[in-house]
């Protein structure tokens, strides 16, 4: 992935701040789509996925009490972005998870192994 094809997003004084990928947000982007959309990707497509649809995620600032909790868990530097059915979760400059976040759907957010 080039510099010019990295997610990001402007902070509180309008810089930009780039944004890399981690592994699992992209194990993650990759099997939760696939639930949502029943489309599979690559790991070499998920990239492009997530730079096409970041830029439309809004930063959720007001909290309702579950999202509180989850902001406990993460921690205070944490940022969530929500855009078509799904969280982006970032830490330091970097997506740390996708998460499913409709309605109805957020059990599709556990991983349950076939055995």
């Amino acid at each position: 992935m080039s510099e010019s094809e990295k997610p990001f997003y402007f902070n509180k004084k309008r810089q930009r701040i780039e944004l890399e990928i981690s592994y699992h947000a992209r194990y993650r982007f990759v099997q939760r789509w696939q639930k949502l959309y029943g489309q599979t990707l690559t790991f070499e497509e998920v990239d492009k996925y997530i730079v096409r649809y970041f830029p439309g995620a809004t930063r959720i600032t007001n909290f309702s009490q579950h999202e509180r909790n989850r902001l406990r868990r993460y921690g205070k530097d944490t940022l969530f972005f929500r855009t078509s059915g799904l969280t982006f979760v970032v830490q330091n400059g970097t997506i740390i998870t996708v998460e499913i976040s409709d309605k109805g759907m957020r059990h599709l957010n556990v991983d349950n192994p076939l055995f």
